[in-house]
């Protein structure tokens, strides 16, 4: 709770490619920092997104006021998200559809989904945003034979960490929206009894916009 999280916006990898569009994430400045550090290590993308990373250590120089460009908008670079509240679930045996972005569904299942939950307010809007440690994550492929998720990933780099199955997301993304703060605290005090956790755009980070 007393951590400083900001809100960071990047292009969504799930978009269909004739479009543009941002992706909130949010994290704390290691989890970021910690983005950063595998795009610099990684030679191609550290030529493929060449702008952002200088836009970031310019940030980390002190150039806090910076803005980059995302979904051809110029937009702050990180913005302070303040915590509101937090919670956690656990699912075993989970098994879900999910649905990408030309609505084709996908069927999936894991051992275990264990997810860390934390509402947001920033820019006065309000979220629900999360972050899920999955084990044995497998989707069910057009020959009705389960496979196991990980070995390729098609949302923005370096944000799902893991192979074979066992994946986190690192940094959290939005799980749900409110139009004000009254329906998120409500929402906060329901959690633990409705249970309607949406691991949708963890899964738009693992298949992109296939």
């Amino acid at each position: 709770m007393n951590k400083q999280y900001y809100r960071l916006l990047l292009d969504d990898y799930s978009a269909a490619s004739f479009t543009s569009f941002d992706k909130s994430y949010f994290g704390t400045l290691e989890q970021i920092d910690s983005l950063f550090f595998e795009h610099k290590a990684d030679g191609k993308l550290r030529e493929q997104l060449a702008e952002i990373i200088s836009i970031y250590d310019r940030y980390i120089a002190g150039e806090k006021k910076i803005t980059h460009n995302v979904a051809y908008r110029e937009v702050p670079f990180l913005e302070p998200a303040k915590v509101i509240g937090t919670d956690t679930s656990v699912l075993a045996d989970h098994v879900w559809q999910h649905f990408n972005t030309w609505n084709d569904p996908y069927q999936l299942k894991c051992a275990k989904a264990e997810s860390k939950h934390i509402w947001f307010c920033c820019n006065r809007k309000y979220s629900r945003c999360i972050q899920t440690k999955f084990t044995d994550l497998q989707y069910e492929s057009y020959i009705g034979k389960y496979e196991k998720l990980g070995e390729m990933l098609f949302g923005y780099p370096n944000q799902i960490i893991g192979d074979n199955g066992n994946l986190v997301n690192r940094l959290f993304v939005i799980e749900k929206t409110f139009k004000n703060r009254a329906e998120a605290m409500e929402d906060m005090a329901q959690f633990q009894k409705n249970k309607d956790i949406n691991f949708a755009e963890i899964l738009n980070d693992i298949f992109g916009d296939g």
